[in-house]
């Protein structure tokens, strides 16, 4: 976890309002005033000071613009990318276009929302969930703490199934097609298991705090894997060809819904941003308008890349997991596919282990009294579990996560609900709500709240309908591409966009 810096807040907005009795509203929008290094003004006209200030003025803060940027692309790049393709395949280019660019927006105004939600809280701010008690109590703070709960866990399902994916085309390769049980799903992800299990039962992630380079590494590669496949394969061919044309729009509702519930998922960092802003050395507008937009803007080219060369290659053929897609025996993908599959193992960690400290934070409060009912599977200083009960809680969230693995038979399950419930809340919904919760409006209706509720009134809309096809998806599955159907034939791809044939 990302170290939070604590600092002070004005007791009170409403009389910090009142000496700024010109200003229809209190922002970190100037150029200069609002870089939170500087003492904040107290009603009383002295100065608040934070205790981290050192004799030259400066707060220790290291965070930087460029570090602050790569976070949050490493946050949102992962295991959703493989997916994207399948999103146009679902909801055509023209449809899956626009809802990668709608949700784009949304993500980034729901991160200033989220921002300046923070500076509306009196008391020390170190993340979403502190924002949530100030908003809405105690029972908000825990709303948000079983949202990240349940968003972590299923996208740990979603990684047992990807690592596995992978895996498969590299065993294959490997033994010249004579794997045997080797290549069946549950030795797969016994394997997995045995090799996730042991490094999630960690407390410190230190020797794990590089893997979001390589998160973003991997994404790179993936964009040149699949960029260098469709351009070999001219892209497709032309896009009218009658034998794999390329859908321009969805054909139906579900299809839509499946689309924007893919592409959310590639988009949700909010839970990263008060981290990271904290770290910040410098909290001006001008540096939350260069991060957020530049991580925002980064995330959407390499989501656009993979889209729009995976599906213009393999079109109404694009699998569920963009890699599946590309023979076992494609070298320059299989160095993808293992480099991919390194990652994922590592980054399980990172999901089980905060899943489980947020698990523990609902029943342990470090500045409140221990219940009796949990003194006796207590640590020493009753600030969480004791070894047995941590390895049980490892065991059973590391163990039914593969059970569900093995169970759910499309990746595409896991991610419905991730993106329409998880995404949604994140994207849509918290941000929104805690802005127009925290936030003292002026009498008339400004931009600001208009926009505020329209974002969560179409959060809602979409939660609702999310919520419908991730049910659809389980009671009626997707149809399944057979094996010999992802890869296509060579003279499948041998016509260029434009027509002409390359065999003449």
């Amino acid at each position: 976890m990302a170290k939070h810096l604590q600092k002070g807040r004005i007791s009170k907005y409403a009389d910090f309002a009142d000496t700024f009795s010109n200003s229809s509203e209190i922002d970190t929008d100037s150029s200069y005033s609002d870089d939170e290094n500087l003492p904040f003004i107290k009603p009383d006209n002295k100065y608040s000071s934070y205790k981290s200030i050192t004799s030259t003025g400066s707060i220790d803060r290291q965070g930087s613009i460029s570090s602050s940027i790569f976070t949050l692309v490493s946050t949102m790049i992962g295991g959703g990318l493989l997916s994207l393709p399948f999103a146009f395949e679902q909801g055509g280019f023209l449809m899956a276009s626009f809802s990668l660019i709608f949700v784009l927006i949304a993500s980034t105004y729901g991160g200033f929302l989220i921002i300046n939600s923070k500076k509306y809280c009196n008391g020390k701010v170190r993340n979403i969930e502190d924002v949530a008690y100030y908003a809405f109590g105690k029972l908000g703070k825990i709303g948000v703490q079983i949202l990240l709960i349940i968003v972590l866990y299923l996208c740990s399902v979603a990684y047992f199934i990807l690592i596995v994916d992978q895996m498969e085309p590299i065993i294959t390769l490997a033994s010249h097609g004579t794997a045997g049980i080797w290549n069946k799903k549950v030795v797969l992800l016994a394997f997995v298991f045995a090799v996730v299990f042991p490094i999630s039962l960690f407390s410190n992630l230190s020797a794990l705090k590089h893997t979001s380079i390589l998160s973003v590494l991997c994404g790179i590669l993936l964009c040149c894997c699949v960029t260098y496949r469709s351009l070999k394969n001219q892209v497709g061919g032309p896009v009218d060809k009658p034998s794999n044309p390329v859908k321009w729009h969805p054909d139906s509702l579900r299809q839509t819904l499946t689309c924007i519930s893919i592409t959310e998922l590639t988009f949700s960092c909010h839970f990263n941003i008060l981290p990271m802003h904290s770290e910040l050395q410098h909290q001006t507008r001008r540096n939350k308008r260069i991060i957020l937009f530049s991580a925002m803007g980064l995330t959407y080219l390499m989501n656009f890349i993979v889209s729009f060369f995976g599906y213009f290659q393999f079109r109404r053929f694009t699998d569920q997991d963009i890699t599946r897609n590309y023979a076992s025996d494609d070298y320059v993908v299989t160095v993808g596919r293992a480099a991919l599959c390194v990652l994922l193992v590592l980054s399980y960690p990172l999901l089980i282990v905060p899943c489980r400290a947020t698990l523990n934070k609902i029943f342990w409060h470090p500045n409140e009294p221990t219940p009796q009912c949990l003194l006796k599977i207590s640590n020493p200083t009753l600030t969480g579990p004791n070894k047995i009960v941590w390895f049980i809680e490892s065991l059973i969230l590391v163990g039914t996560s593969f059970l569900l693995a093995y169970l759910v038979p499309q990746v595409n399950m896991v991610w419905g609900f991730v993106g329409s419930v998880g995404c949604t809340f994140l994207i849509y919904i918290i941000p929104p709500a805690f802005y127009l919760r925290v936030r003292r409006h002026p009498l008339k209706p400004d931009v600001k709240k208009v926009s505020a509720i329209c974002l969560l009134i179409v959060g809602v809309l979409l939660l609702v309908a999310g919520l419908y096809q991730s049910i659809m998806n389980i009671i009626s599955p997707l149809p399944e591409l057979r094996p010999e159907d992802r890869v296509l034939p060579d003279s499948f791809n041998r016509t260029n966009l434009f027509g002409f044939n390359n065999n003449v």
